[in-house]
């Protein structure tokens, strides 16, 4: 049994039923209704099912910009139909949605989205050097170790430094001598070490060293930040409130929050769902849905 709210007074103005006649259809849904109504002589009612394909006429018979009435139509629809309906929400309306997850479940989704959604959404509140600073030395030496790390990459980025920050660095890797000679002595020593060599030499510096040479390699290509592993990608998001998670995770495109919502249990997604614009609901409703508003009851003879 289906109960709603639902506008007497357009039942007359739809359907030709007199208003001091509905109080004895109280209890009956409207496809006994209009049965009886048919059989009486109202031609109108002989054709309500065309009537309530008319979104418009949906949308003002059962009140839909009434959000009880919304979340009792959800009620008898399945979890399939509910899936169905998510990605007509707004994204601010999921970002809801996403508050209903503990915050080790919100990180958790996160670090399960493709590593460019999940390296995209972090880059926006945090710099690399936040996640690098992190991140543990191992995770490091696999972006270090990965095929698509070129040295070319690490030769542009010691190439770019100047001055005593080269001199110093090099030095403590090196050897002091390396003090003493010019930038363009010791990028030449490096281009000449064989690449298990040059391999060591990158891999020998320190985290904060090694950290450093990552943020400028991947400044290079910003495709190399996808190299990382989600989890190493995704800590920065501990440090922040869950207020502050979920405001981050609406920069998410819908199709990856849309499969976060359907984890919520049936009643949850349901209360979501009483966000839809009440518009569009009724087109579906019209479209998909014939069945549910055969089925609602008059369960009140108030009229309006």
């Amino acid at each position: 049994m289906i109960q709603l709210q639902v506008d007497f007074t357009l039942l007359n103005k739809f359907f030709g039923i007199p208003l001091n006649k509905i109080p004895q259809y109280a209890n009956k849904n409207i496809e006994e209704i209009m049965e009886i109504e048919a059989q009486q002589g109202n031609t109108k009612a002989e054709n309500y099912e065309k009537i309530l394909s008319d979104p418009d006429k949906i949308y003002e018979i059962f009140k839909l910009s009434n959000v009880e009435n919304k979340f009792i139509i959800l009620q008898n629809m399945s979890e399939d139909d509910l899936d169905d309906l998510l990605p007509l929400l707004k994204q601010e309306d999921l970002m809801k949605g996403l508050n209903f997850f503990t915050e080790e479940k919100l990180v958790s989704m996160c670090e399960q989205l493709p590593i460019e959604a999940l390296a995209d959404m972090i880059l926006q509140k945090f710099a690399l050097m936040d996640v690098l600073s992190l991140m543990g030395e191992d995770a490091m030496d696999k972006f270090i170790n990965q095929p698509d790390v070129d040295r070319k990459y690490s030769m542009e980025y010691f190439s770019s430094l100047h001055g005593d920050d080269f001199k110093n660095l090099m030095a403590k890797y090196l050897g002091p001598e390396f003090q003493e000679k010019s930038q363009k002595e010791t990028l030449q020593y490096l281009e000449d070490l064989n690449d298990s060599k040059y391999q060591q030499f990158i891999l020998s510096l320190d985290r904060n060293d090694k950290a450093n040479m990552i943020n400028g390699i991947a400044s290079q290509d910003e495709d190399l930040i996808y190299l990382f592993d989600n989890k190493d990608m995704v800590a920065p998001m501990n440090l922040l409130m869950k207020q502050d998670k979920v405001k981050l995770m609406g920069n998410l495109d819908k199709e990856f929050m849309v499969p976060m919502i359907q984890e919520l249990p049936l009643d949850l997604t349901q209360i979501v769902l009483t966000q839809i614009d009440p518009r569009e609901f009724a087109d579906v409703i019209a479209r998909d849905f014939q069945d549910i508003l055969s089925s609602v009851v008059l369960f009140s003879t108030k009229m309006g």
